[in-house]
């Protein structure tokens, strides 16, 4: 397994997105070089038709949100560059591409153009295209998977692993540990005032909440020791309405416990004390429901 984030200073960068991006760009790059300068126009279509695609896709991807989670993204514009698109932007996205396709294919022969470049060539430059952007994700991962196992410290809470103990103060005054969730499910969020993602996903932390009430607990477990004082938490609930606890991480114990390499991340536990899931990033409130029903099962 591969790290679900890079940390590089105090920005965290998500491996799980980086990667495939990555790996399309070197194979786009090896296509480019492979079919060398005596086949410029077959590389310039090939090239110029999948980036154009890819960023096509990304785009409808990314601006799912604004529909989705339009209350959150209308209350703060800028989440929209945190906020992931779901499985509702990867539809989207790919009926997108679809539709350009089809579009520069019946553009093409509306205009009555006799193509330059045979079509055998331009499935053939795709599928190579395809491959070398496989080598290089296999390759990539390798990397980063050695290099993780090879700098691994100390636990980090895997999925199947036992959820290390949770006892922290709650914004409110109280107290809250795993044994409180009687035999439930619950979904421990880290995260912090000053975490722009984190704001992306306060209102689907609030909606699992209660969408789930009586059947799972959901807390979110704020970096205390990152903050200047639990003023700044307790202002933030209050501005965003949180309906769940928060929990202060004064010390940064429990977030080191679970192998917490940026925020947001959400750790999934089983009513049996196990890991069943480690989402990073802003989650989608079907990525986390999906996550909670499993570990319901």
């Amino acid at each position: 397994m591969i790290p679900e984030a890079l940390s590089i200073g105090r920005a965290v960068v998500s491996l799980r997105l980086l990667l495939p991006i990555a790996s399309v760009a070197v194979g786009l790059a090896a296509v480019w070089f492979l079919l060398g300068r005596d086949r410029a126009e077959l590389r310039k279509l090939v090239l110029d038709r999948l980036t154009t695609a890819g960023f096509l896709f990304f785009l409808v991807w990314k601006a799912t949100p604004i529909v989705t989670r339009f209350e959150t993204i209308r209350r703060e514009p800028l989440l929209i560059l945190y906020a992931p698109g779901g499985t509702v932007g990867l539809i989207l996205g790919v009926l997108a591409v679809v539709g350009y396709v089809g579009y520069t294919v019946v553009r093409t022969r509306a205009a009555a153009e006799s193509p330059s470049v045979p079509a055998v060539d331009v499935v053939r430059a795709v599928v190579l295209t395809g491959v070398s952007s496989l080598v290089a994700y296999a390759i990539l991962f390798a990397v980063i998977a050695v290099v993780s196992a090879s700098g691994a410290g100390q636990a980090s809470a895997r999925v199947g692993d036992p959820a290390p103990s949770i006892e922290l103060e709650t914004l409110d005054g109280g107290t809250f540990s795993l044994g409180d969730a009687s035999g439930r499910p619950v979904v421990v969020n880290f995260w912090a005032t000053w975490c722009g993602p984190c704001r992306a996903e306060t209102a689907v932390k609030s909606a699992l909440a209660e969408q789930f009430a009586g059947e799972a607990i959901v807390v979110g477990v704020n970096l205390t020791n990152s903050e200047t004082g639990p003023g700044d938490v307790a202002r933030f609930a209050e501005e965003w309405d949180v309906r769940y606890p928060i929990l202060l991480d004064r010390t940064g114990r429990v977030a080191a416990a679970y192998g917490v390499r940026g925020t947001p991340t959400t750790v999934v536990i089983g009513a049996d004390g196990t890991v069943h899931a480690r989402i990073f990033g802003a989650m989608s409130l079907d990525a986390g429901a999906r996550a909670v029903r499993a570990a319901l099962r």
